[in-house]
């Protein structure tokens, strides 16, 4: 316990609010037995922190960037991490990819072999990616991004993937100035990784707050039909196919 302690003081605010917004927008798909597909997963801090409540769960968090020393605050059941995809005859209930898409040059063909191969019939599939191709700076081409997206862009995708759109919107809205500025300021030579949080623990404190109230007046706005534009967009869809 001490040690999932000290790794959530440590975790950027940004982290911390993107974990309680999906487990938001997740809802009543995280029940137990749910049979998960997480790509994107970084070091495994969302999976832990998403899914770490349901006693019974499967989850294949995948990432290809995973980090050797994963276990060190030790296994969580129920979750494995791998850098591959897991086989193509495995299928999911909910898959989640977590900034992904932007980071593949096909991002079309990508999604659709991805349904097709591992998401359930009527399985759910939730999609983030970075928003708004004015906010591509620097920091996007240290990690790898091809693009950025609208909302309307995410939609159109998940349709050609044989996925109907069960809700969407924007995150991070306090984040859509700073970004902006970042966008102009950054010197695309200099840019850093987002590491450790370093502002002290009151201030992570009042950064996290703001931005996780941000993102739960969004998403409530959003399932009430007003969407407000913010730095990361969302799609939860449904495989409208009855069978792979």
């Amino acid at each position: 316990m001490e040690a999932t302690t000290r790794e959530e003081r440590a975790r950027h605010p940004w982290e911390r609010a993107r974990a309680g917004a999906l487990a938001a927008l997740l809802g009543t798909t995280l029940h137990e037995g749910v049979k998960v597909l997480g790509v994107g997963c970084g070091d495994g801090y969302l999976c832990r922190t998403v899914f770490g409540g349901l006693a019974r769960k499967e989850v294949a968090a995948v990432d290809p960037d995973l980090p050797e020393a994963l276990n060190e605050l030790g296994p969580e059941p129920g979750i494995s991490y791998g850098r591959e995809l897991p086989p193509g005859r495995n299928r999911y209930d909910l898959t989640i990819l977590l900034d992904v898409l932007e980071r593949v040059e096909d991002d079309r063909g990508y999604l659709k072999r991805l349904v097709r191969q591992h998401v359930a019939a009527k399985g759910r599939v939730l999609v983030t990616v970075p928003a708004f191709q004015a906010l591509y700076s620097g920091h996007d081409w240290f990690r790898g991004h091809y693009r950025r997206y609208r909302l309307r862009q995410v939609e159109q995708l998940a349709w050609s993937a044989g996925l109907v759109v069960v809700s969407s919107g924007y995150l991070f809205g306090s984040l859509l100035i700073p970004r902006f500025l970042a966008s102009r300021l950054y010197h695309w030579g200099r840019v850093r990784e987002r590491g450790r949080w370093r502002g002290g623990r009151l201030l992570a404190c009042v950064v996290g707050r703001m931005l996780s109230w941000d993102n739960a007046v969004m998403i409530a706005l959003a399932r009430a039909g007003i969407l407000l534009p913010g730095a990361t967009a969302w799609a939860l869809c449904e495989n409208r196919r009855g069978g792979n």
